[in-house]
């Protein structure tokens, strides 16, 4: 039997901060007319930026209201138009929607830079999703400022409703912290103030909210206590699929608090809602532990019974997790009556079902990475556009100009004219080498994520758990790292040390006992203040590992060397590996042909980097050997210029 607490409480914090985002109420298809007819530009970025909230508010269409924002942004671009407040505000929730927050907080404090303070309700809901970005970026810091900022503002203009999302901001803040006690106090706060508000479904949704928390700490009595009052507002408003909901929740806290007699009946009352309501998943829920309830109880053929019936409606549902978890916990029942070739069969299809929900989780990963590469690729077509506009306008400036002048003297408009058009060229220059350096760095994020997640899966396919949480836990720190990094050209030599040192923590729990590794760092450089360019160093350490210390024998080690000589910092890569000779007849027997991808990106990279800054980077490869000639490892060595 399988919990999904922590889905829920994720899923919660969406919902509820739903309630204090403008909806539109406004005709899909009285929007489309209205924009056939519409006279003016203005007018139509207008219709399209309600049709964007339409299809994002009412009927929850990412895809539709992707089109209509970007229709609207191309046409403000296109019409030298002043871009609305309310357009750049929709495009940020698109691009949180997106799993791409980042985008969307340069939004929100477009469209906060263009909201007065006196629109307060406008204000407050720019305020409060500009905080949702923040925590949902993990930058829990700023997400409390913006949360508190909130609060007073809030608190200044009597406005309950903002106050009371507050506290529920600071609420799921704290939880991401793992702060447990504020989290609780301000989840308190929240309660109190929704009922003063009177509002029914959000006192319901703050009694849920409890007993998930406490679930999590298996206080059983208050996470009961707390699921019964959320159960009894959602039956005094009929609700019954949230009563379903509710009653499974509690059916699961007596289940763990070996209730079992009671958390049958529950579950039993939780299916007759659920069917009432036809929420099917909630039916297979109830099914499935009701059998596994029975199964622990050694009732074995009606534990048969009820896993059946979950099956059956789980395939009508396609729920293919709870598919997944009910075969697993039958093949675990047929282990224990020693009934070893159906639970054999059974742990088959739990893996073929396990299978396919990661597949579909895949499928579902490779659309939103898709929806999110051509908003970026969007996004750079409409800057090149925006360039090129206002080089045509320059263009026309200088035209005009020359004409005048060219009455009063010839040789200043000719200097004048080679001088502008000097620093044009070195400007787009300077542009196409920070695009050309991004795209690089976007070919280098995939590479390394496409690595760390075929590690992953060794973890799972060998079903070591607590490896997997632990390497997942890492693997979230740092992507959340790389995200963040990738999005500037040079970062502070402290953000790719502390993204480094994760790379060589993955990369020693998947290899255990491989290797170690130290990294040394200079007393004269300043780790905060020195910038180098980024993601530099983690494809040489890579190599290191891949190529020299994987095929060792014996435990390898692996040292990063870095040291400030002028005003370059040398890092220094050294293993003790197979060396770089062995390491290519390596390649050549396994026929591989192919050289490192992220080496490549990298050294092209540099080559970028040293026309940017106008500062020469360059690379050593230096094989050591034994005193009898043999290999004992590879030394890299990069020099690399302090970026100001």
């Amino acid at each position: 039997m399988l919990s999904s607490s922590s889905k829920i409480i994720a899923l919660l914090i969406f919902i509820l901060a739903l309630p204090w985002i403008a909806t539109s109420q406004c005709n899909p298809d009285s929007l489309r007319n209205k924009l056939e007819t519409a006279r003016s530009e203005n007018e139509k970025v207008g219709i399209m930026t309600d049709l964007a909230v339409y299809y994002l508010d009412e009927e929850d269409n990412v895809k539709n209201a992707k089109e209509y924002a970007w229709m609207a942004k191309d046409m403000v671009v296109e019409k030298g138009l002043e871009f609305p407040a309310e357009l750049h505000f929709i495009v940020a929730r698109i691009y949180d929607r997106m799993m791409s927050p980042y985008y969307g907080l340069e939004e929100i404090n477009k469209a906060l830079e263009k909201i007065p303070e006196t629109d307060t309700l406008k204000f407050g809901e720019a305020n409060n999703y500009k905080a949702l970005m923040l925590l949902h970026m993990g930058r829990f810091m700023d997400a409390l400022k913006q949360y508190n900022y909130n609060l007073e503002f809030a608190t200044k203009h009597q406005m309950d409703k903002f106050i009371a999302s507050a506290y529920l901001g600071l609420a799921n803040t704290y939880n991401g912290i793992g702060d447990k006690s504020k989290e609780i106090d301000h989840l308190s706060k929240y309660l109190s103030k929704v009922q003063s508000l009177n509002d029914s479904i959000a006192i319901a949704r703050a009694f849920f909210r409890f007993g998930e928390v406490y679930l999590s700490d298996s206080i059983f009595d208050l996470s009961r206590e707390n699921f019964i009052q959320s159960y009894n507002m959602r039956h005094a408003l009929k609700d019954t699929a949230d009563m379903a909901f509710n009653m499974l929740r509690m059916a699961w806290v007596n289940y763990l608090d070996g209730n079992l007699d009671l958390s049958i009946r529950q579950y039993n009352e939780a299916m007759g809602y659920a069917k009432i309501s036809g929420r099917q998943k909630s039916i297979t829920n109830a099914y499935g532990n009701l059998g596994t309830i029975y199964r622990d109880l050694k009732k074995y053929d009606m534990a048969r019974q009820y896993y059946d019936s979950s099956i059956i409606f789980s395939h009508q549902a396609k729920d293919y997790y709870n598919l997944s978890w009910v075969y697993k916990d039958m093949s675990d029942m047929y282990s224990r009556i020693v009934d070893h070739h159906k639970a054999y069969q059974y742990y088959k299809l739990y893996k073929v079902f396990n299978d396919s929900l990661e597949n579909q989780r895949f499928r579902e990963g490779l659309e939103h990475a898709r929806m999110l590469y051509d908003a970026d690729r969007k996004l750079q077509e409409m800057q090149l556009l925006s360039i090129k506009l206002r080089q045509n306008q320059y263009f026309l400036y200088v035209l005009v100009g020359l004409i005048i002048l060219l009455a009063v003297i010839a040789l200043l408009i000719i200097r004048q004219t080679r001088s502008n058009t000097r620093r044009r060229i070195s400007e787009m220059n300077h542009t196409i080498s920070e695009m050309t350096q991004k795209n690089l760095r976007q070919q280098m994020n995939p590479h390394f994520i496409f690595n760390t997640l075929n590690s992953i899966q060794y973890y799972m396919y060998q079903h070591d758990k607590l490896s997997t949480n632990d390497y997942m836990t890492k693997f979230s720190s740092l992507m959340r790292n790389t995200l963040e990094n990738s999005q500037r050209t040079a970062i502070p030599l402290k953000d790719e040390l502390e993204a480094l040192n994760l790379y060589l923590e993955l990369e020693a729990l998947r290899f255990k006992d491989k290797f170690n590794y130290n990294i040394i760092i200079g007393d004269d450089i300043d780790i905060v203040d020195h910038k180098i360019p980024t993601m530099l160093i983690q494809p040489y350490v890579e190599n290191a590992i891949c190529h020299g210390l994987m095929h060792r024998d014996a435990k390898g080690h692996l040292r990063v060397d870095l040291q400030l000589e002028d005003s370059t910092i040398v890092c220094m890569i050294e293993d003790n590996g197979i060396g770089r000779e062995a390491a290519m007849e390596i390649k050549r027997n396994n026929n591989i042909n192919h050289s490192s991808l992220g080496t490549t990106i990298t050294e092209s990279r540099l080559k970028l980097v040293t026309s940017l800054y106008g500062s020469s980077m360059k690379i050593e490869y230096n094989d050591l050997k034994n005193e009898d000639g043999s290999p004992k490892g590879t030394r890299v060595i990069i020099h690399i210029p302090i970026i100001t």
